[in-house]
């Protein structure tokens, strides 16, 4: 089989105006800018999209940073009007709230959020003053039509990820923003399991929960990153059930496999880190160093045949710019099983925006399209949503 050139197939892309939305402007009345996108599809079919709004203009650690919600009942046709989920106070602990993570359980019409918080820069997190990392639940409200998120303060993960899970040995921490991935077979207890990537001092480690996040430990080694170069991560199921992550680096990825040898005590092994930039096939392109989401889709070819394909989102450059989705399919365990094999070979590029632009985040929506979340410009950033069919992503290759 021919292998295409990735870079090649982002050029010869054809960019498909699909319909767009707004849903935080930077140079609204609030004065802020707006960065960072999360979604996620609930039970109900619904959409939730947080972003940040940034008052503190910056990071957290440098002032306040709330984290604002919208909702649509529609696939996206249309949208509520943004609501605070988590506001700072500008100083102390609580200071701001940000880089939210994102989830929606299978079961039931539960979300729940984990992001960063505190008055201390990632960069400047020690044990004596750490960045921390929280978490707070949200159940929607059939009487009132609404999702209501957990009154009080959220919980605080800090001592359990940084002691309990860590033992100390690392200075900072956060979950990659964006979309928080859940099982579609492993179930211990009520709720089917959770996998959240950590960027670290000490490179990526892959954390889950069988209780919905209200509590962690290390898939795989807490001692041992399963990337020691990668930066901001993501990770997602594979069909087998085996956990990929997917990790930030200038010009492609890094990704790693975690393999079961017993699902239910979470026990197995992580592989050798892949470099896409030097796989065959692999994804290689002008970008610098910036995050995007990695997403594992049931679908079928055009001829009806049911298959899975992985997307893969993030700007093709130069530098941060024309954000694009990248895609392969996956005929049999051959194209997954090892890290390289999963960096290899990816098929096409579909161009989402010819502007600067930067993080991104999709899921795939109740009518099959993919929601596709993400920071364009101009003023760094708009926060857009787009709808994409499989196929316009694929050339007709592939259709829900």
């Amino acid at each position: 089989m021919r292998i295409l050139s990735i870079f090649a197939a982002f050029l010869a892309s054809t960019l498909i105006a699909s319909a767009q939305t707004c849903l935080f402007h930077t140079g609204d009345s609030t004065g802020y800018p707006y960065r960072i996108p999360a979604i996620a599809k609930a039970k109900n079919g619904q959409l939730i999209a947080l972003s940040d709004l940034r008052p503190c203009g910056g990071d957290i650690g440098y002032g306040r940073v709330d984290i604002l919600s919208r909702v649509s009942a529609d696939n996206g046709a249309s949208w509520s009007g943004a609501v605070p989920v988590l506001q700072g106070s500008g100083k102390g602990a609580d200071a701001g709230y940000g880089d939210a993570c994102l989830v929606a359980d299978r079961d039931r019409n539960e979300l729940l959020l984990v992001c960063v918080s505190g008055d201390v820069p990632y960069w400047k997190s020690s044990p004596e003053h750490r960045q921390r990392i929280v978490a707070t639940h949200a159940r929607y409200n059939k009487k009132n039509g609404k999702w209501e998120w957990s009154p009080l303060p959220p919980f605080d993960l800090t001592k359990q990820v940084y002691d309990d899970i860590f033992g100390g040995r690392i200075r900072g921490l956060f979950m990659g923003s964006g979309r928080i991935c859940q099982s579609r077979v492993v179930k211990v207890g009520k709720y089917y399991r959770l996998y959240g990537a950590l960027c670290t001092h000490r490179g990526n480690f892959v954390i889950y929960s069988d209780d919905f996040g209200r509590t962690w430990n290390a898939l795989g080694s807490a001692e041992v990153s399963c990337a020691p170069s990668g930066d901001e991560p993501k990770c997602e199921e594979l069909p087998d059930g085996s956990v990929l992550l997917s990790s930030r680096r200038s010009g492609g990825r890094f990704f790693n496999v975690f393999r079961y040898t017993d699902t239910a005590k979470a026990k197995g092994v992580w592989g050798q880190p892949a470099d896409t930039r030097f796989a065959p096939g692999g994804i290689k392109n002008e970008s610098g160093a910036c995050n995007g989401e990695i997403l594992i889709v049931p679908c079928h070819r055009a001829d009806g045949k049911a298959t899975t394909l992985a997307l893969q989102s993030l700007p093709a450059g130069p530098g941060r710019s024309n954000v694009t989705i990248y895609w392969k399919e996956l005929v049999a365990a051959a194209d997954y099983n090892t890290p390289l094999r999963f960096a290899s070979n990816w098929q096409g590029a579909f161009r989402v925006t010819s502007l600067g632009s930067a993080y991104s985040t999709m899921v795939q929506q109740a009518d099959g399209r993919i929601a596709f979340f993400y920071e364009e410009e101009p003023q760094y950033y708009q926060m857009i949503y787009k709808a994409i069919d499989l196929s316009e992503i694929t050339g007709g290759k592939f259709v829900k």
